[in-house]
């Protein structure tokens, strides 16, 4: 007799990320991290478990920018992505969350879970705590404790506080829906709560509270970013790939390099544009995920590859649902030529790439070096370009929530 699955009840999940970053310098959750923007990796975060409808809340401003960092995320195919438009507070964020998930056919959803945009590291385990103490109060929260001594300090004077029993609260926070609604009809003042659980304890509701994550660390100093990408690479196994292209100089074409176009009496012969940095590029971001090579993605048999610019193909590369499961981490370029001089590009091309990759420019690196004058290259007659991609590979847990 066949076994019976039990039923995994459907999800739904509303991200903030609608604050100012103020204290970061800029906008941490579309600043590069681990490969990707940092939103993207919370959004993947969130969806360990069986999310299905997901809203992200976010700057009015902010709008085209997140529909793309939705799009480069990893996502599992059910998860349903909205969009809505922030509030001057996190209250009004959330609410505003709320009604997009009834707008969207969520209606009948008894839980939500509600979680900061700059907290990407949840783990799969504090998601099923949450899970497991459903029906168990009104909201559940994760905790930890506080275990640095505490002053308060006001007008240059300080009071010891007692730490015995404080708790630090995290996200996500898992709300019953019909609470979390009443919650805010019912408040004078919802601005004045920090976040759900406090508003929902204000109004009656009952708080129950489960085992948190030391590394469940909300991103607000620009080190909170880089300390958190060390235990990502610490969580997922490091892959390399290796690229290499070579081109022949033509008459007749211009020289477009790491998708700069250079000064040059000559261009490459190619059935593309044949940018011979990004075509390098490509085949080593390929051979991260163990994915083939360009030849077999984009065969010069197909003319709609002709003449076609190769940053459009790139951007294919990076949609391939094999990279984007990867974190990309750096990128390590050589281009071979003895013509044209090239060092006045090696900056801008970085830069580009970096644009391309979703990586900081230092992460980055583009190296120009001739051929002394041996064979072909040395004679002036093409440019080879090699190239390394490092990247981490998510753990095998991490693999299956995605499915």
């Amino acid at each position: 007799m066949k076994a019976v699955r039990a039923h995994r009840p459907s999800l739904a999940a509303i991200v903030v990320a609608a604050g100012s970053s103020t204290r970061f310098g800029r906008d941490k959750l579309l600043t590069p991290f681990a490969g990707k923007p940092l939103i993207c990796t919370t959004l993947e975060a969130v969806c360990q478990v069986p999310v299905r409808r997901l809203v992200l809340v976010c700057r009015p401003d902010d709008r085209a920018k997140m529909e793309k960092y939705v799009a480069q995320a990893a996502l599992p195919r059910r998860v349903h992505v909205f969009l809505a438009s922030g509030g001057l507070t996190r209250a009004e964020s959330v609410l505003n969350g709320l009604k997009t998930l009834v707008d969207n056919g969520a209606s009948g959803q008894d839980w939500v879970l509600v979680h900061d945009g700059a907290r990407p590291v949840v783990c799969r385990a504090l998601l099923k705590r949450l899970l497991a103490a459903r029906d168990m109060g009104d909201i559940v929260v994760p905790v930890i404790p506080v275990v640095d001594s505490l002053r308060r300090t006001s007008a240059g004077r300080t009071e010891i506080l007692d730490r015995r029993g404080v708790v630090a609260i995290q996200t996500p926070q898992f709300c019953r829906v019909a609470t979390l609604r009443s919650a805010y009809l019912n408040c004078a003042d919802s601005a004045l709560f920090g976040d759900e659980a406090a508003l929902i304890e204000s109004t009656g509701g009952q708080v129950v509270t489960v085992e948190g994550d030391v590394q469940n660390i909300k991103v607000t100093l620009p080190g909170d970013a880089e300390m958190l990408e060390a235990v990502l690479g610490a969580r997922a196994g490091t892959v390399v790939g290796f690229g290499y292209d070579v081109h022949r100089f033509v008459s007749g074409r211009p020289l477009i390099l790491g998708g700069i176009r250079i000064t040059s009496a000559l261009g490459l012969d190619g059935t593309s544009d044949a940018d011979a940095v990004l075509h390098a590029v490509m085949d080593a971001v390929l051979g991260c995920a163990g994915a083939g090579d360009i030849g077999g993605m984009f065969p010069s048999s197909d003319e709609q590859y002709v003449g076609i610019d190769s940053t459009v193909l790139l951007g294919h590369v990076m949609a391939d649902r094999r990279i984007r499961r990867l974190r990309i981490v750096s990128a390590d370029i050589t281009i071979v030529a003895e013509r044209p001089r090239l060092r006045d590009y090696q900056v801008p091309m970085q830069k580009r790439l970096a644009r391309l990759l979703g990586l900081r420019s230092t992460d980055v690196d583009v190296k120009v070096t001739g051929n002394d004058a041996i064979g072909w290259i040395g004679r002036g007659e093409g440019i080879a370009v090699l190239c390394v991609v490092t990247a981490l590979r998510p753990t095998k847990e991490e693999r299956k929530a995605v499915r």
